[in-house]
């Protein structure tokens, strides 16, 4: 990559050249369209952290998403104000910067499954396991693996919306800046802790979208410079707000939050007893913590802008790249991250939820999964299906794999499916399936 031209490609998936707008931001469109989408409503019923709450002031999957885009959009709007020659020399503004970024903080976790990453490895076993009796099929590889990065990317351009003909139609420059791993699972880079196929962008089914949007962007095997701030604005946001709501819960105390955010937010406990009340002073705390590290972000992305842009690429994580005078925030940030890992995501709770996905899920995809495969071997013909399946195609509405599809995308569909669903959903079905009475 070498200039910021390519990065904002505004043709959407499926145009041969964009469509002028003259009182519209091809950014802000995008952002309509992801928030009016199916996919995105349905986060408002999928696990953050703490499963299914009934503290409503507990963060849900679709509230996370748009602390992350509030955030994101400010991280994006700071550095492109630093990079506004370099900007405009494209014909682009920090405004349209901060609206890439925001685009992408929506559609960030769009494609994540119910219970989270527990449901993703769920899934991700249950269909190696099936692979494996089912080699002689000749289907693809990864149909053996599931990333929620993979599945959003799916969300975003074929699996819902404009189904087979450009999903959501989005621009192909947010296409390129929501891939947080523009590489397949079989690509070195997709394995984790010596297993293949644990972090990657695309699935072989849209492996020519991957190509389209790559070439698009000049991304050249690279990652898009707003995926940078994307992942960033993610970090912040959940790093906080997990802490947060595990004060809500009861998980930690107050006083074990002010500990750790006070010293990054830099108040003291003088100016927070003027607060009347734990919930105003939480929410002073984060404001102030959240306003830091975006200008720590700020910071790390600026100081290596030219690699970032050009490469090599200098690492994973933004926030490990600040420069020196942002050394002591980020000792405060990983005191934060591990108090979440060690404290807040091995809550009992939490853990008897996720146990409860592998059974949940599991009963879903032993319908599904099945009902796909016969349609595959009665030739796409759902008449000719036994009733079981047509039942089971039946309820997987606008899912439902049509006549012509390849093996390895009809069974995609069921995967689509029961990845879709919400975590109440997948419940309330898998008790059903089972003839339970759950009307109570």
């Amino acid at each position: 990559m070498t200039t910021w031209g390519p990065l904002f490609e505004p043709r959407r998936l499926g145009e041969a050249e964009a469509r002028p707008r003259p009182n519209r931001n091809p950014w802000q469109i995008d952002q309509d369209r992801i928030a009016f989408s199916r996919p995105f409503r349905r986060l408002q019923q999928k696990t953050q952290v703490h499963p299914l709450p009934f503290n409503a002031h507990v963060r849900n999957r679709l509230v996370h998403t748009l602390e992350v885009a509030s955030v994101g959009r400010s991280l994006g709007y700071a550095v492109g104000g630093e990079l506004a020659a370099e900007l405009a020399a494209d014909g682009r503004t920090a405004d349209d910067l901060g609206y890439l970024v925001q685009a992408v903080c929506l559609a960030h976790d769009i494609g994540n499954p119910p219970f989270g990453h527990a449901g993703e490895a769920v899934i991700a076993d249950w269909m190696a396991h099936w692979l494996d009796r089912h080699a002689a099929l000749g289907l693809d590889g990864d149909l053996g693996f599931f990333d929620g990065n993979a599945q959003g990317f799916r969300v975003l351009t074929r699996a819902d919306g404009y189904r087979e003909r450009g999903g959501l139609r989005l621009t192909l420059a947010s296409l390129g800046a929501f891939l947080k791993y523009p590489w397949a699972p079989g690509d070195p880079r997709a394995a984790r802790d010596g297993l293949p196929g644990q972090k990657f962008g695309f699935f072989a089914t849209e492996a020519d979208v991957f190509a389209e949007v790559a070439a698009a962007c000049g991304l050249r095997d690279a990652r898009h410079p707003a995926v940078w701030l994307m992942e960033a604005a993610d970090d912040i946001t959940y790093s906080l707000a997990d802490l947060e709501d595990a004060v809500e819960i009861g998980i930690l105390h107050y006083r074990d939050y002010a500990d750790l955010v006070a010293p990054l937010a830099g108040l003291t406990t003088a100016a927070l007893a003027r607060e009347d009340s734990d919930a105003q002073r939480i929410a002073w705390l984060r404001s102030r913590a959240i306003g830091r590290m975006i200008e720590t972000a700020q910071a790390a992305f600026l100081a290596h802008a030219d690699a970032i842009m050009h490469g090599p690429t200098p690492g994973k994580d933004l926030m490990a790249l600040a420069p020196p005078d942002h050394a002591d925030r980020l000792v405060l940030f990983d005191a934060i991250r591990a108090t979440n890992r060690n404290r807040v995501y091995v809550n009992a709770r939490k853990a008897e939820f996720e146990i409860g996905a592998a059974d949940v899920l599991g009963k879903a995809l032993d319908v599904f999964v099945p009902a796909c495969l016969e349609m595959i071997r009665r030739g796409g013909d759902e008449a000719a299906c036994a009733l079981r399946t047509r039942q089971a195609l039946a309820m997987m509405g606008d899912y439902t794999p049509k006549p012509g599809f390849s093996p390895s995308e009809t069974l995609r569909c069921a995967v689509d499916f029961v990845a879709g669903m919400t975590d109440n959903y997948a419940a309330w079905l898998a008790a059903r399936l089972r003839g339970l009475d759950v009307s109570h």
